[in-house]
């Protein structure tokens, strides 16, 4: 039995799946190093200025405030959505991923 009798037409699902994979795993490596700089950059000047006495941060409500972004009230997480996504459509979900993390690693 070949291969391409076992998948069917899954095969196209699965290589546009592995380039929109590729494309958006490059993309999110880019934009997440200048992210990543972004921030690391706006926090120094935060604490720069709180050493100063210029303002004072309630880090208590910065906490409250990220951990309401990866999670909803019902208690479910970013993750969980991200495989409900993934996983309605397998073959594209997986030629997806293994794109992605080929486009992250060269990225």
């Amino acid at each position: 039995m070949d291969v391409s009798q076992l998948l069917g037409g899954q095969i196209a699902t699965l290589g546009f799946g592995g380039i929109a994979g590729l494309t958006v795993g490059y993309a999110a490596k880019k934009v997440t190093k200048m992210a990543a700089l972004a921030l690391g950059l706006a926090f120094i000047l935060v604490q720069v200025l709180s050493y100063q006495g210029l303002i004072s941060v309630n880090w208590g409500a910065v906490q409250e405030t990220a951990h309401g972004v990866w999670s909803d009230p019902q208690g479910v997480t970013l993750a969980d959505r991200a495989w409900a996504v993934i996983s309605a459509n397998l073959p594209f979900g997986g030629g997806f991923v293994a794109g992605f993390a080929l486009g992250f690693k060269l990225g």
